[in-house]
């Protein structure tokens, strides 16, 4: 098959897979991949030509949009009483979500902003703010922002460091595999010390590259969002 009929097939279907699996994972689908993993990897699909990027980056604004949106509508309507019940399973405990969202209300959109955008934080922001008082036209435009700065720079960062990460697979396939392995089973022993069992999975589900690892720990305490931590 020649190379531009390989692109092809690849923008005709690898794409929108994709894009579906990054909705569900914005979506809070407990889906055993960090979400930043896999970002970074449409980057370098991307810078690889596999993809055009124009369309990498118009399909994840629209995993922002959505993946957000029917989180966030999903918790204030007919899974609120799932959450309850499973929630303080995965850390959500009825205390821990009303602390959050009075947080949200009394910071307004700039906390929901940077709560959907923080690594470990992303999901109770969002499941804070569909619990809580909060009109969906106030909420939901700065959840979208902090999922878009989320879900951007990881493909920026993808784009950038592709050639790179490429050129090590081929030299050194597998200690380079086992590194990035190593990577991401760092993130999940930093998420569990930082907030234990409940919440640490959670969390290492929606980042662990060392850059999330960097923003999850100065982040919150930066814009006082102790109490979604």
């Amino acid at each position: 098959m020649a190379e531009g009929e390989q692109a092809g097939a690849g923008v005709n279907y690898g794409l929108p897979v994709f894009t579906a699996l990054l909705v569900a994972m914005e979506a809070g689908v407990p889906i055993p991949l960090p979400s930043d993993v896999l970002l970074l990897v449409l980057g370098e699909r991307a810078s690889a030509g596999r993809f055009p990027l124009l369309l990498v980056i118009l399909a994840v604004e629209l995993v922002a949009a959505v993946g957000t949106a029917s989180l966030f509508f999903v918790v204030r309507g007919p899974g609120r009483a799932a959450l309850d019940r499973l929630g303080p399973r995965v850390g959500l405990t009825p205390e821990r979500l009303q602390r959050a969202s009075g947080l949200l209300e009394r910071r307004g959109p700039l906390a929901l902003l940077v709560g959907r955008a923080t690594p470990g934080l992303r999901t109770v922001t969002v499941v804070a703010a569909g619990g809580s008082t909060l009109a969906p036209g106030r909420a939901l435009p700065a959840l979208v922002v902090g999922s878009s700065v989320f879900v951007q720079l990881h493909i920026a960062l993808g784009y950038v460091l592709g050639p790179a990460a490429r050129d090590a697979l081929d030299e050194a396939r597998g200690p380079t595999l086992v590194v990035l392995a190593a990577l991401v089973g760092v993130g999940v022993v930093f998420w569990l010390r930082r907030r234990g069992a409940r919440r640490g999975l959670p969390a290492a589900g929606e980042a662990c590259c060392p850059a999330c690892l960097a923003l999850g720990a100065l982040l919150p305490a930066r814009f006082a969002l102790d109490e979604l931590a």
